[in-house]
């Protein structure tokens, strides 16, 4: 199985997507498949049809799983073919930039027959009222935990001793090789889900050079770090609270891996032995509460679960799922024919 990332995440920003990063900027992108349609109609069905296809060629696929509901995929790229298969509806609707030459709409939609489906319209206007107010309810307390988080990143940065950070990013160029710092990709591993909180880190830690970083400060001085590291093509993993803000880092080229993820071995780093002096107590506290209401945000996320699933169970019994059968055996057939 090919790597896995989340491409967007419930942060206290609302939600925050970095789709342009399914691409990275030094690969190639031939075509694009944006498929539209209601819930329950297929869409990640269809995606891990073509994952599934693809690797039993022999082909390296990466999968972009759903922040909301981690059992749901938002894309898929074919890595060797330059090819993506990507969820264009909201909250991350989509439209082509240039249509027929990379981009195709793959509507199933057209699948949903409009004689059953009215019948429960005053249904499905109800479910999807309900679940824009779970989320709102959710994000609610993600905003409130990001306040505190940049309350206490502010604190902890202010204890850093960048000269410190600095000779250890020296000594660490010297040992993985220095590079210019040109492109990057953003992602993100980690999630605020339906299912709490949900990792891929481990996954990088296999094949990797790690350098994990421990304490509680760790994810702050983390993100200085490598931010600091001059590299090319550094694949950035973001927190999916603060998405501005850096957990893990991947430098493929070199095989080397920055972790916060406890429990991975690999080189440690000690956060605190990078500090000038001690941050004040209030920094935990503000973790502590932010967590909790991390916590609180997660459960308005099952909630909008619970109700889209209700949404999916109605529109099913509306899908000529025979139709979208048929059209998800031509894509495979057409994919290797490109």
């Amino acid at each position: 199985m090919g790597q896995c990332y989340f491409s967007g995440s419930n942060s206290g920003e609302g939600f925050h997507n970095f789709f342009d990063g399914v691409v990275p900027e030094w690969d190639r992108l031939t075509r694009y498949f944006m498929i539209k349609g209601g819930p329950g109609v297929g869409k990640s069905t269809l995606m891990k049809r073509v994952a599934a296809k693809t690797e039993e060629a022999g082909e390296e696929v990466e999968r972009f799983y759903c922040s909301g509901d981690p059992d749901s995929l938002d894309a898929v790229r074919l890595v060797k073919r330059g090819i993506v298969f990507a969820d264009a509806t909201s909250p991350h609707a989509m439209d082509p930039k240039f249509p027929g030459a990379v981009e195709e709409i793959v509507n199933l939609g057209e699948q949903i027959h409009r004689n059953r489906i009215i019948k429960y319209r005053d249904e499905v206007e109800l479910l999807t009222k309900r679940n824009k107010e779970s989320y709102r309810r959710g994000y609610a307390f993600l905003r409130a935990a990001k306040a505190l988080e940049e309350e206490r990143y502010r604190e902890i940065v202010s204890c850093v001793d960048m000269a410190k950070v600095a000779k250890l990013v020296k000594e660490i160029g010297e040992r993985i090789g220095k590079g210019e710092e040109r492109q990057c990709r953003r992602l993100f591993l980690d999630a605020l889900s339906c299912k709490g909180r949900v990792s891929f880190v481990t996954s990088y830690c296999e094949d990797n050079r790690v350098y994990r970083i421990l304490g509680a400060e760790k994810d702050v001085v983390t993100d200085v770090l490598v931010k600091m590291l001059p590299n090319d093509r550094k694949e950035l993993f973001c927190s999916p609270l603060c998405p501005d803000r850096v957990n893990h880092m991947l430098l493929r080229e070199q095989e080397v891996f920055f972790t916060t993820e406890p429990g991975t071995e690999g080189t440690l780093i000690s956060a605190v032995e990078l500090l000038k002096k001690d941050c004040h107590g209030i920094a935990s506290r503000y973790a502590e509460e932010a967590r909790r209401l991390e916590d609180m945000a997660m459960f308005c996320f099952k909630e909008c679960k619970r109700i889209h699933d209700e949404l999916e169970d109605i529109y099913k019994e509306c899908v000529d799922f025979a139709a979208i059968t048929e059209r998800t055996e031509k894509l495979l057939d057409l994919l290797w024919e490109l």
